[in-house]
């Protein structure tokens, strides 16, 4: 006779099947108290051992998993399609969020109205890319795990919590279909893993791959929120790199371990709130926010610690010069030229070395063409095509991209680049 594990819940209601596989929904309990459907795949046979074969007539069927996030009328099924994404327990309410407001003044600070937009857009509009919000400090207890675990308990089965090391591993499953990707205590050193941070900030599609089925590709929405105590060097983030928004966190100016639980009461009345606020204006950028809305003193230190130790060695040198003993606008110099002048005795910095951090680093541009300019370290004048140092570039952090003035310094040397050499100093 057929056995039936829960009285309460019909049998045909515990299972799907998706294509030509069966899965049974479990529901687990997370430790935040939320319910968390887990699809595991079940053997067709031990489903008819169970109940009987009659019960896989009454199981539901869909041709494939998709995901329609959706936070204020979610539905699992859409068509012949079942929708991975879960609905949120919480729902809008009047009400008052004072706890609530306590930390996001806290971790946002100056950018409190950036935060409060970021957050409607994350409630709102799911669908939408964000840029990756990055908790930094050093010290403990600065609200970054509360902050997370607050969302958590907002956003429940559509959001997890993985380590850096989980980008790296083969099966997915665990943040494939998740909506917002936290990664706590990170420090990020493997440079795959650098760029699969910020490929899935953008990333439209993914093959999500769990263990024992076949893989299957749905949309990605993901956001990712990342917390570290390393506050400078949690992950390489390039000069021109324009999807972090990064908040350094000091330590809270009042005192409440119980806040959790209070935030996660004012719940409802906060997403009233983000509910009734003006619409976002979302032309700006692919992620909402331009450039200069969340750009800070935190995200230029972490950008500054990303530069090669050569980065930092040249940039010393080429300060000290134009502070010293050249005030022309710019210096020309060849890869070659630089490592004889100040590395000829380093087997650690090449010529190649030198090229590279030229281009990648700094973004300075070459001759297009061979043009007549003076060595380095001698008045000989030589024919090649050297790079363009701009002053302002290294002095100032601003580099030039007028064509028109590397064009009418490329043939001419300044009174200032001539007196330098001849003083007989290496510009």
């Amino acid at each position: 006779m057929a056995k039936q594990r829960n009285k309460f819940i019909k049998p045909e209601m515990q299972y799907i099947r998706v294509g030509v596989d069966y899965f049974k929904l479990l529901n687990k309990q997370d430790r935040y108290g939320i319910l968390r459907t887990e699809l595991k795949k079940w053997k067709k046979e031990e489903i008819t051992l169970d109940h009987g074969r009659d019960v896989l007539k009454l199981i539901k069927k869909y041709d494939d998993f998709v995901m329609i996030p959706d936070n204020i009328s979610c539905d699992s099924v859409s068509g012949d399609f079942y929708n991975l994404y879960a609905p949120l327990t919480h729902k809008p309410e009047v009400g008052e969020w004072y706890w609530t407001k306590v930390l996001l003044e806290h971790i946002f600070g100056e950018q409190l109205e950036i935060g409060i937009k970021y957050l409607q857009v994350l409630y709102l509009h799911p669908k939408q890319a964000l840029p990756v919000l990055a908790l930094v400090s050093k010290d403990r207890q600065t609200g970054k795990s509360t902050f997370i675990d607050w969302l958590m308990t907002i956003f429940g089965a559509n959001m997890v919590i993985i380590s850096p090391d989980d980008l790296n591993r083969q099966f997915n499953g665990s943040y494939s279909r998740a909506n917002i990707i936290a990664i706590e205590e990170t420090l990020i050193r493997k440079d795959q893993i650098v760029e699969k941070v910020k490929s899935l900030s953008t990333q439209k599609t993914i093959n999500a791959n769990l263990k024992n089925v076949n893989d299957f590709q749905i949309p990605f929405f993901g956001k990712i929120i990342m917390a570290s105590n390393n506050e400078r060097k949690f992950m390489k983030i390039d000069s021109e790199e324009i999807r972090f928004f990064v908040r350094r966190l000091p330590t809270p100016p009042q005192t409440n371990h119980n806040i959790l639980n209070d935030m996660i009461s004012e719940i409802p009345a906060f997403l009233h709130y983000l509910t009734n606020l003006p619409p976002v204006d979302m032309s700006k950028s692919r992620m909402v926010f331009s450039p200069d809305e969340i750009k800070n003193d935190y995200l230029d230190h972490v950008k500054d610690e990303s530069h090669t130790w050569l980065y930092k060695e040249l940039l010393a040198i080429f300060e000290d010069i134009f502070n010293n003993n050249f005030s022309g606008p710019v210096m020309k110099a060849t890869p070659k030229e630089i490592k004889e002048a100040f590395f000829n005795f380093s087997s650690q910095v090449t010529s190649s070395f030198i090229k590279d951090v030229l281009i990648d680093e700094f973004k300075f541009v070459k001759t297009s063409k061979n043009i007549s300019y003076k060595s380095l370290y001698s008045e000989i004048h030589k024919t090649g095509q050297p790079f363009f140092i701009p002053k302002s570039a290294v002095l100032d952090g601003k580099n030039v991209e007028n064509a028109e003035f590397y064009e009418n310094t490329q043939n001419t040397e300044t009174s200032d680049y001539q007196l330098t050499m001849e003083k007989g100093l290496p510009f």
